[in-house]
């Protein structure tokens, strides 16, 4: 099954991380694959190195999110990132694969489309969630569930910093 959650609103990666919980509490073993993002400073990381049965894959060690405006180290990560996404859903290891910020990746052209499309047939036995704003409409039009978060209102509109425990 392929699944995305994209949007302009909050809980994308949220999201993906409750199918991941939900998914490890039955005995599967989930990789989330980071996109973009690096930091250990997190409440999800913290979380999921208690628990286990989540194995996190990170390629830089961000102290801010880079999501809107990645640099070019980001793009230098990216041959890796594939590298390891091809390599885990080849394993059998891993039921489920959340590839976090992928489709940001894809709209800052860090990575094709068509290498992501290729992965997801690739592997058919294995689930992906894809997060990220702006999911390309090849990818949405392969999945089997779209779900995309709306902002309706957010305390930043209003100026208010991320708050640890709910934005981080």
């Amino acid at each position: 099954m392929t699944i995305i959650f994209t949007g302009d609103g909050k809980g994308k990666t949220s999201a993906a991380l409750g199918v991941a919980l939900r998914s490890s509490g039955w005995g599967n073993k989930v990789a989330v694959v980071q996109f973009i993002k690096g930091n250990k400073e997190i409440g999800e990381w913290k979380a999921i190195q208690k628990i286990g049965g989540i194995d996190i894959f990170q390629y830089l060690n961000d102290k801010k999110l880079y999501i809107a405006n990645p640099e070019k180290r980001h793009r230098d990560t990216m041959p890796a990132v594939m590298d390891d996404i091809g390599r885990l859903a080849e394993s059998g290891d891993y039921s489920l694969v959340v590839l976090d910020e992928v489709n940001n990746a894809i709209n800052h052209k860090l990575v094709k489309v068509k290498k992501i499309v290729s992965i997801l047939k690739t592997y058919p036995k294995t689930d992906f969630i894809l997060t990220g704003r702006n999911a390309d409409p090849e990818l949405v039009k392969m999945a089997d569930m779209v779900t995309e978060m709306r902002n309706i209102k957010h305390p930043f509109d209003r100026g208010v910093p991320a708050k640890k425990g709910i934005d981080y």
